[in-house]
C-alpha cells in the first residue's frame, strides 16, 4: 500500500476525535439527537481546524447504515464509500475550478434527481468564496428551498467575501484556531503510537508555528519524522527554513550593541548557511512581537522553553519604547522587502536603519538633558535663559509638582521633607524603606495574581523613598509608559491594596521618574523651586489669584 500521509492517516472519523471545536461537535450532536438538521450549513474559519473533515463526518452520520448514538461507524457500506469518495450520495466540489454559473447550473439539476432512499444528499462546496457573483445568485433559490433531503455545507476560509443574502440563508459555524496545547497534545500521541522519540520542545516548535492549523503540523512532524531520532528543536528549524528563535535573540543583542559591522556579519553569517533574509527578518519581528507581548501583559513567552528567559532578560534590558521602535521600522521594510530585487541589501539597509534610529533616539534624549541642565546654569546665574522653546514637560521651570495629582506647594514639602531625619518612617508602625524592599518579592507576587498586567508595568518600577504614608516608586529614563500605566487609578488600586495586605498599614503611591527624582533631591534646585513659587505667589498679589493661572 503507498505511504499514506499523516494529516490523512490521522484524520478524524468522528466528532469526538476532532481536536479544540467542541462548540461545533457539541452542537451537531445535539443537532442528530434532536433530527433536527438544517438544509444548509457554512463552516468558516481558518486552514487546517477541520472544517471538511467536520463535513464528511456530518455527512456519515446522516447516511450511517449502523449509527452508535450520534456518531458513525466507520464501518458500514456508506460510512466505507463517503471516507473513499466513493459515495454517489456525497459530492465535494472545489469552489475554486467550478466557480461560474454554468457548473452551479449543472449541480442545480443534478439536485433535482431523487437520492436513494432513506439516504441524504449531500453537497460539500469547499472554498465557496471563490464562487463568481453570478454563480451564487444561481446558487441562492436552490439553497433556501433545496428538496427534500438534501443538505449542503459550505467550507470557506474567508467568510467576508460570501454575499450577505448567503448568509442569511445557512446555519454557521465559526471554526477557531486550535490551541498550542492541544495541538502538542495530538502531536505527541502520534509519536507515542509511530514509536518515535521527538523532543517535547520540538512538538512546542511545531505546534507554535503552525498557527492553529492541526493538519499544518501534521504536515511539519510528517517531515521533520524522515530525520533520525532523536528528533531536536534544530531539526524542527531546518525543515521549516527558519534561522531558529536562538539566532533572533542573538540578533537582538547585536542590534543593541549598536555596532553595524557585528550586526552585518551575523546576518551574513544566516545567509551563508542558506537562509533567505527575507525570513530573516520575518522571525525577527516574531521575535519582538513575543518581547512586546511579555513587557505589556507579564505572561510567558511563547517561544522554546530555553529562549524564554533570555527573551525576558532583554526585554527588561531594552525597554518596551524601544521595542516598539524596532517593530515599526521593521514592519514598515518587511513590506518593502518582499518586492526588492536585492533581499540581502534590503535586509542589511534594514538593520542598520534600525540601529541608526535608535541611536539618534538616544543622542536627542542626551542633548534634551544637557538642554534642561544648561537652562538650570543660567538661572541659579541669575542671567535669563536663552533658549526661546518652551521648557519641556519635565524641566526644572515647568514643573511645579512631582506628579499630576500634586500640586505646587506639595512639591515643595516634599523637598523639605527629603532633608529630615524621618525619611524612612512610616506613621506609628516602624515600618521603614528596608523592609519594604526587603518583601518587595512578595508585593510583585501578589500583584501579579490580582492583576498580570499590572505586575509587568511595576517591574521597571523599585521603591526609593518612605515619608510618612507616602511610598514613592522611581521608574528609569525610557520607562514614562511605565509609570503612566501604574499611575491608572485602578492599578494604583490594586498596588495599595496588596501594601495594605501585607504591611498592616494604608500606603499611597507616588510615581516619578528617577531624573525628577534627582533633580527634587538636589538642594539648588528646591531653592530655585522656591523662586519660582514666590514669583507666582507675587503675580497672583499683583493681578489677582483668580487671573493667575500655573500650567504644568
Amino acid at each position: 500500500m503507498a505511504y499514506l500521509a499523516l494529516y490523512r492517516e490521522w484524520r478524524p472519523k468522528r466528532f469526538g476525535d476532532i481536536v479544540g471545536q467542541e462548540h461545533i461537535t457539541k452542537t451537531l450532536l445535539n443537532a442528530l439527537k434532536q433530527k433536527r438538521i438544517a438544509h444548509a450549513y457554512l463552516f468558516s474559519g481558518p486552514r487546517g481546524t477541520g472544517k471538511t473533515t467536520a463535513a464528511k463526518i456530518l455527512a456519515k452520520a446522516l447516511n450511517c447504515e449502523q449509527r452508535e448514538g450520534e456518531e458513525p461507524c466507520n464501518y458500514c457500506s456508506s460510512c466505507i464509500g463517503i471516507d473513499q469518495g466513493s459515495a454517489m450520495e456525497v459530492f465535494e466540489i472545489d469552489a475554486a475550478s467550478n466557480r461560474g454559473i454554468n457548473e452551479i447550473r449543472d449541480l442545480r439539476e443534478n439536485i433535482k434527481l431523487s437520492s436513494i432512499q432513506g439516504k441524504h444528499k449531500v453537497y460539500i462546496i469547499d472554498e465557496v468564496h471563490m464562487l463568481t457573483t453570478e454563480a451564487f445568485n444561481a446558487l441562492l433559490k436552490t439553497l433556501e428551498e433545496p428538496p427534500p433531503q438534501v443538505v449542503f455545507i459550505l467550507a470557506t476560509t474567508e467568510v467576508q467575501k460570501i454575499p450577505l443574502t448567503i448568509l442569511s440563508r445557512v446555519q454557521r459555524f465559526e471554526f477557531h484556531r486550535i490551541s498550542v496545547e492541544d495541538i502538542q497534545n495530538r502531536l505527541k500521541e502520534v509519536c507515542t503510537f509511530l514509536k518515535r522519540e521527538v523532543n517535547p520542545g520540538a512538538l512546542a516548535v511545531i505546534a507554535q508555528k503552525s498557527e492553529g492549523g492541526l493538519r499544518d503540523a501534521l504536515s511539519i512532524l510528517d517531515q521533520c519524522l524522515l530525520q533520525d531520532d532523536p528528533i531536536g528543536v534544530e531539526e524542527v528549524y531546518l525543515v521549516l527554513g527558519m534561522v531558529g528563535e536562538t539566532y533572533s535573540s542573538q540578533l537582538v543583542d547585536e542590534i543593541t550593541s549598536a555596532e553595524y559591522g557585528k550586526c552585518l556579519n551575523f546576518l551574513s553569517e544566516g545567509i551563508q548557511q542558506g537562509r533567505d533574509p527575507r525570513q530573516i527578518i520575518r522571525e525577527l519581528l516574531d521575535y519582538l512581537r513575543q518581547m512586546l507581548l511579555t513587557v505589556a501583559t507579564g505572561e510567558t513567552p511563547m517561544v522554546a522553553p530555553h529562549i524564554q528567559d533570555r527573551l525576558i532578560k532583554q526585554t527588561k534590558q531594552i525597554g518596551i519604547s524601544r521595542i516598539l521602535r524596532w517593530i515599526s521600522i521593521l514592519l514598515q521594510g518587511e513590506g518593502q522587502l518582499k518586492y526588492a530585487s536585492n533581499a540581502r541589501l534590503a535586509a542589511e539597509l534594514l538593520l542598520i536603519k534600525t540601529i541608526h534610529e535608535s541611536q539618534q533616539e538616544t543622542n536627542n534624549s542626551q542633548e534634551e538633558i544637557l538642554k534642561r541642565l544648561s537652562i538650570v546654569e543660567q538661572q541659579l546665574q541669575g542671567a535669563p535663559v536663552l533658549s526661546k522653546e518652551a521648557p519641556k514637560e519635565n524641566s526644572p521651570t515647568r514643573r511645579n509638582k512631582v506628579n499630576n495629582t500634586k500640586p505646587v506647594d506639595k512639591t515643595n514639602d516634599l523637598g523639605d521633607n527629603r532633608r529630615t531625619e524621618s525619611r524612612t518612617i512610616a506613621n506609628k508602625s516602624n515600618l521603614n524603606l528596608e523592609g519594604i524592599l526587603s518583601r518587595w518579592n512578595d508585593v510583585m507576587d501578589q500583584v501579579k495574581k490580582r492583576k498580570k498586567s499590572t505586575q509587568a508595568f511595576l517591574m521597571e518600577g523599585k521603591p526609593a523613598l518612605l515619608e510618612g504614608n507616602t511610598l514613592t516608586i522611581l521608574f528609569r529614563e525610557g520607562c514614562s509608559f511605565h509609570k503612566d500605566k501604574v499611575n491608572q487609578s485602578e492599578n494604583r488600586q490594586t498596588i495599595e491594596d496588596v501594601l495594605e495586605q501585607l504591611f498592616g498599614i494604608s500606603l499611597t503611591l507616588q510615581n516619578v521618574m528617577e531624573n525628577e527624582f534627582k533633580a527634587l533631591e538636589d538642594p539648588e534646585n528646591q531653592a530655585i523651586e522656591k523662586q519660582e513659587q514666590d514669583l507666582v505667589n507675587k503675580t497672583k498679589d499683583m493681578f489677582g489669584a483668580d487671573r493667575v493661572v500655573v500650567k504644568d
